[in-house]
């Protein structure tokens, strides 16, 4: 009886502890999941929610992200998700919410964009979780992270091992989101059909519908990229079996009907876009689909239709077009009045038109090529009007003196009508009435519009109206009053007398002056213009033949050339230019016929030996003496009739002809200046030049602050008598061991374009071939000067670790320290020349010395910072003179060492007397 009692008592002991464990253990996951992890999902779900609501723009000319990047919102609530979530893990380290905690402080630190925190955590939960299901979730995030910190090496690498060490665990559902991460991998490293097999294997099994729609609309991307538009058409066609976002259903219909257009199938094309424009819900797209429709008539050859819808777009002022579609609609104008309507003055304008819109580069098709087009066909604008206006000249030269006298009147009649539309434009502008918004007027209530609200601009808009209406484009120059009547003083007393006595036309015609001076009368100045005249044809050949992809007007152009008397150079390139496009086209007499002439009129050239042997010809040798050399450098050097592009390929030609004469270095530097200096009469190059020199010492400047900081950080670090935080001491150091990341300078780089591009050319060719010249010294540091930046990274604001010392700006081209420019081997340019300076001098009557020279200080922007005389002999009045003349807006060309602009020190001397 007593041992069954012992038995029993053993067993209620049991039992009740047992009771005891388990109960415990309830209560501390009860405790965890309702004072802890609910209050932690329900901050999550709430930034989320705030994350993921946020508008996004799709791009549908880039791959867009089925996995959305997240955006700067909901940071407060995934911060109070993290704080709970760590509360879990630190007071409940032994209930079973620790993984989901590990997870969801993972996700939170993903959607704060903290991506190598979220990385450390989601590898924590694979490695603690025992969860099949929460460790497939840990590689699918880090799959997103890696995609996110564009690791796509990385990432592929991942979830490639991870899909074949675990196969037989993967849910349908999971394997096909990891294979859709793999994919989006696959299309950022561009590996297109890699991309479509992960894809295809992918979408059918994913859960999410949103997933799919954009899944289907990356497909579809992804297989234009493969030229293969059939089933991109199909992609972007299923698209509309997964709605979620209506922005991702319209470009996915809008997708469609441009690959239809690309198939041929324009009547396909047009009745989508007919559709989505008749829909009330695509109001606000409403002058994309009115582009959509313009090009659509364009590619169907209705190019007049095509161009008024293409005007339509860029008029409606209901809708206005966005900048892409404005850009769009030009260039659309452009191709028409280019390709069909041969009307190239109307193209170089659209071109430019469209090169003016300010928009992202990858918001734009691949093949837009506006700024280029536009400089090239404002090219061919301005040396077509030129050779116009010198062929008039000449005819006018030629005339006799009866048909001279004859045109001069009609000259004159046209001047004269002229002047009379624009004296009756000016009468009308002057007779407006104008209204103006009193309300508008009258608003001078806040204080941020300046004194008597003189920087409202409501108020200055009204008041220009006002200006204008009285006043007119009138110039903006003292005394204009006194010229106007001077100018128009005839006409007006004519107009009365003719109102009086009838008229007089013959006197209003004698007050009409026409400019005769650049007529060429003589026969000498007859013969300038013509070579004048064919120096222009060469390079409108040049420019149909390299940039415009345009060979037939190329021939036209350098048979003129040819046909006109023209220097040796121009003669010499155009011959060998009909050769080399008569071979393109297949046509081997006629390039045989060139290629013999160019030999027999210039058999010593380089292009001779080129087509003598390309095409067995014998070239008669003829051995030229030092002499001769020199003489023909000193005559391609002195070209002036012809343009800097043309002299500096003559040049470059010469010194490659000639590599071992001591003269060729010398040329082919000059070659180089003259590319150089043809860059320069770009449009746009000295805007851009100044705010490439500003940026870069605005980079500079910041630079020095942050070295400041960190040297003074490092000397708090140092100082053993402070006491500093743990967390602050590690924020010191980490900011005393980063570096700034330089900024990307490159929208502001001032050396782009064709001509540049042949001067980096002729450098390189120089480097090579003249390794042991005394100018290579100079010829690299214009080497590294002009040389086309590599990219840098887009975070220009955060700092990074570990950088190349020799990465840094020099720091000798900080502000307040002065390069010499003996050691650059450099000298000042003044801006707007050295000539211009002195014949604005008066300079004494008794002058005893021949040149005066000065020290001067420039900064980075070539701006004086001080200067100080040199020559001891100088006068006084002397010494004023030229102070007076430094004073008036006196400045010189910035010079370049590294890549930037550097202050430097140097001598200049001015001669004066001739």
């Amino acid at each position: 009886m007593n041992a069954r009692s012992f038995v029993l008592g053993i067993l209620v002991v049991l039992f009740l502890t047992g009771c005891k464990t388990t109960f415990k253990s309830g209560w501390t996951n009860f405790n965890a999941y309702y004072n802890t992890y609910y209050n932690a999902q329900q901050s999550y779900e709430a930034g989320l929610k705030k994350n993921l609501n946020q508008p996004r723009d799709y791009n549908p000319l880039q791959p867009i992200r089925v996995h959305p990047k997240p955006v700067n919102a909901g940071a407060q609530d995934f911060e109070k998700a993290i704080q709970k979530g760590a509360d879990i893990l630190r007071r409940y380290e032994e209930s079973k919410w620790v993984d989901n905690a590990i997870g969801l402080i993972g996700k939170s630190y993903y959607y704060r964009q903290e991506y190598f925190s979220a990385d450390q955590k989601f590898k924590e939960l694979f490695v603690t979780t025992q969860d099949e299901k929460l460790q497939q979730e840990s590689i699918l995030w880090q799959g997103r992270v890696l995609l996110d910190m564009e690791l796509h090496n990385e990432g592929i690498a991942f979830l490639s091992e991870q899909l074949a060490l675990q196969d037989e665990i993967w849910s349908d559902s999971r394997k096909a989101e990891a294979k859709l991460l793999l994919a989006q991998h696959h299309v950022q490293l561009e590996n297109w059909q890699t991309a479509v097999t992960e894809l295809n294997e992918a979408l059918p099994d994913l859960n999410k519908k949103e997933y799919r729609e954009r899944g289907y609309f990356l497909l579809g991307q992804v297989y234009e990229r493969i030229d293969n538009p059939e089933a991109a058409f199909n992609a972007y066609d299923k698209v509309k079996d997964h709605y979620v976002e209506y922005r991702v259903q319209y470009l996915a219909q809008r997708k469609k009907a441009e690959v239809a257009r690309e198939l041929g199938w324009s009547d396909v094309a047009y009745r989508i876009f007919n559709d989505m424009v008749r829909d009330d819900k695509n109001l606000d797209y409403k002058s994309e689909l009115d582009f959509e429709l313009a090009r659509t008539q364009h590619e169907r050859g209705e190019f007049e239709r095509a161009i008024r819808s293409y005007n339509n777009v860029l008029r409606n002022r209901l809708s206005n077009p966005s900048p892409e579609i404005a850009a769009r609609s030009y260039y659309g104008l452009a191709e028409i009045y280019r390709f069909y309507l041969n009307d190239f003055n109307k193209a170089a304008a659209y071109y430019d038109s469209a090169a003016q819109r300010n928009v992202s580069a990858d918001k734009l098709p691949e093949n837009f090529r506006a700024t280029e087009l536009a400089e090239s066909f404002g090219n061919y604008t301005r040396i077509k009007s030129d050779i116009a206006l010198q062929d008039s000249l000449l005819k006018l030269g030629q005339m006799n003196q009866q048909e001279f006298d004859s045109a001069l009147v009609q000259l004159k009649k046209q001047r004269l009508e002229e002047l009379k539309r624009l004296q009756e434009e000016r009468q009308d502008q002057q007779n407006q009435l104008v209204t103006v918004n009193e309300e508008e007027t009258q608003d001078a209530s806040s204080l941020t519009n300046g004194f008597l609200n003189s920087n409202n601009p409501a108020l200055q808009a009204n008041a220009r109206q006002q200006f204008m209406a009285i006043w007119g484009n009138r110039p903006l120059a003292d005394n204009w009053r006194v010229e106007e009547l001077i100018d128009y003083s005839s006409l007006q007393d004519d107009s009365e007398e003719e109102q009086m006595t009838g008229g007089n036309e013959q006197s209003e015609l004698a007050q009409v002056r026409i400019d005769l001076s650049r007529i060429p009368f003589e026969e000498q100045e007859q013969d300038s213009v013509r070579k004048l005249i064919a120096g222009s044809q060469y390079e409108l050949g040049n420019l149909m033949f390299l940039s415009l992809d345009m060979p037939d007007s190329a021939i036209h152009y350098f048979k003129l050339a040819i046909e006109n008397p023209s220097s040796e150079s121009v003669n010499m390139v155009s011959l060998y230019s009909l050769s080399e496009l008569y071979a393109s086209q297949g046509d081997q007499d006629q390039a045989m016929k060139y290629a013999r002439r160019l030999v027999d009129e210039y058999p010593t050239s380089n292009y001779a030996s080129r087509v003598a042997e390309t095409y067995g010809l014998e070239s008669p040798v003829q051995e030229l003496n030092s002499i001769d050399i020199v003489e023909i450098y000193n005559s391609l050097s002195s070209m002036d009739s012809v343009s800097s592009v043309v002299k500096a390929d003559s040049l470059r030609s010469f010194a490659l002809r000639n590599k071992t004469h001591p003269i060729a270095p010398q040329a082919l530097s000059e070659a180089i200046r003259a590319y150089m200096e043809a860059g320069k009469e770009q449009e746009g190059y000295q805007t851009k030049l100044d705010a490439w020199v500003n940026s870069k010492s605005r980079w500079n400047e910041r630079e020095n602050d942050f070295q400041a900081m960190k040297d003074s950080l490092r000397q708090v670090l140092n100082d053993t008598t402070m006491t500093l935080s743990v967390e602050d001491s590690t924020s010191y150091r980490a900011i005393v061991d980063s570096t700034l990341q330089q900024p990307d300078f490159s929208d502001n780089f001032p050396y782009y374009g064709a001509n540049w591009d042949s001067a980096r050319s002729a450098i390189d060719t120089f480097l090579d071939e003249f390794k042991d010249s005394k100018l290579r010294p100079r010829i690299e540091r214009l080497s590294k000067e002009i040389a086309i930046p590599e990219e840098e990274s887009e975070a220009d604001e955060g700092l990074t670790q570990g950088p190349d010392p020799e990465e840094r700006p020099d720091p000798e081209a900080m502000e307040g320290n002065y390069m010499n420019c003996r050691e650059l081997d450099e000298t000042l340019e003044i801006r707007g020349g050295m000539q211009a300076l002195l014949d604005e001098i008066t300079l004494p009557d008794e002058l005893q010395i021949d040149e005066i020279t000065f020290l001067f200080r420039v900064n980075q922007r070539g701006i004086v910072d001080e200067y100080v005389l040199q020559t001891d002999q100088a006068s006084d009045e002397l010494t004023a003179t030229f102070d007076n003349a430094f004073a008036d807006e006196f400045s010189f060309e910035p010079i370049m060492s590294g890549g930037q602009a550097v202050a430097v020190e140097c001598e200049l001397t001015f001669p004066l007397r001739n």
